[in-house]
């Protein structure tokens, strides 16, 4: 008996494909796309490696932006694309640290007491924010013009700020995504002229600078375990 219902699909090399009654439509193979923390590539081919076997891919390594990409069947126009990124922490950004954001002593006494659970004990988050709505600041000058007859001129200027905030505090937050908590020094600086406060840290700095290389490094060299011959490209 005829099926009127029944159809041809499609007709590739030994391959038929029918379809009858209202069916789903075929669609493309969608494209795998994935942005994570800087371990999502090799967690990715961990769980995979034990189901598929890839063929061919390549991890593209960019230092300065801190990201790893590992392409699969990178001829495929369908290939996938898994994306590892160093990204800072939301309890690290919203301090604007080393950021030269100004703000008052007041708005900052405001965002430590909101977020003093950034702080190793609540007590000396509050202690901080005492201090920092108490805010008082004594700025000396002192200026000195030197001027002799052959036409030689000197200007020598110095100035101190004394405050009754602490030079430094310690904040307890992870600075990476998926990272855990580091112990942060950071210093309170004050503009004299505005007597507005920014954060500092040149600590932190140096933990940024010396992690980002030390955890990429890492993570190149476990997927390159996973998969013997990965090609790696340094952007």
């Amino acid at each position: 008996m005829k099926n009127e219902n029944l159809h041809l699909e499609s007709f590739t090399g030994n391959e038929l494909t029918f379809r009858e009654g209202k069916a789903l439509e075929l669609k493309e193979p969608k494209i795998l796309n994935i942005l994570g923390t800087i371990e999502t590539p090799f967690l990715w081919l961990t769980a995979k490696l034990t189901s598929l076997v890839i063929i061919v891919c390549s991890l593209f390594v960019d230092r300065n932006a801190g990201t790893i990409k590992l392409v699969t069947d990178e001829k495929n126009f369908y290939s996938d694309e898994i994306t590892g990124t160093l990204e800072f922490h939301p309890d690290f950004v919203k301090f604007g640290i080393n950021t030269g954001e100004q703000q008052t002593s007041h708005d900052l006494a405001e965002k430590i007491k909101m977020w003093r659970s950034c702080f190793k004990n609540k007590d000396t988050a509050m202690k901080l924010v005492t201090q920092l709505r108490n805010f008082t600041a004594k700025v000396n000058k002192e200026l000195e013009a030197f001027k002799d007859d052959r036409a030689n001129y000197a200007l020598k200027k110095s100035q101190v700020v004394e405050t009754n905030l602490p030079e430094t505090f310690i904040l307890v937050v992870p600075v990476f995504k998926g990272q855990p908590k580091e112990s942060i020094e950071v210093e309170i600086n004050i503009d004299s002229d505005k007597l507005t406060c920014s954060l500092i840290s040149p600590s932190v700095n140096d933990y940024i600078a010396e992690f980002k290389d030390k955890i990429i490094d890492e993570q190149i060299q476990k997927i390159k375990e996973l998969t013997p011959g990965l090609v790696v490209i340094e952007q």
